[in-house]
């Protein structure tokens, strides 16, 4: 996307294995999504922030952060504490 001297590169994922109002079958597909988006990041040098949105913007994407903030906590702390995961989520709403 370019606006007046400004331009920023824009990655797009579509993950189509989750299919609404169910569960996935398996957590490895989202696991290798959240694997790919990190690696991605970390080799780019201008890293804007992730956008995450699913049809209804509450089920998948809370997941996927939840997730993502999850990994985050265990590869720092070596532990993952979900209840705060879940009720930061719910203020930052």
């Amino acid at each position: 996307f370019q606006q007046g001297s400004q331009s920023r590169a824009v990655k797009h994922y579509w993950y189509t294995s989750w299919p609404d109002h169910k569960t996935p079958d398996s957590a490895q597909p989202l696991l290798q999504l959240m694997l790919d988006v990190e690696e991605d990041r970390a080799e780019s040098s201008d890293r804007g922030p992730v956008i995450v949105h699913c049809s209804a913007g509450i089920g998948r994407t809370g997941c996927f952060i939840a997730t993502a903030i999850g990994c985050q906590q265990l590869k720092e702390e070596g532990v993952v504490d979900a209840l705060s995961i879940v009720c930061q989520l719910r203020v930052d709403r």
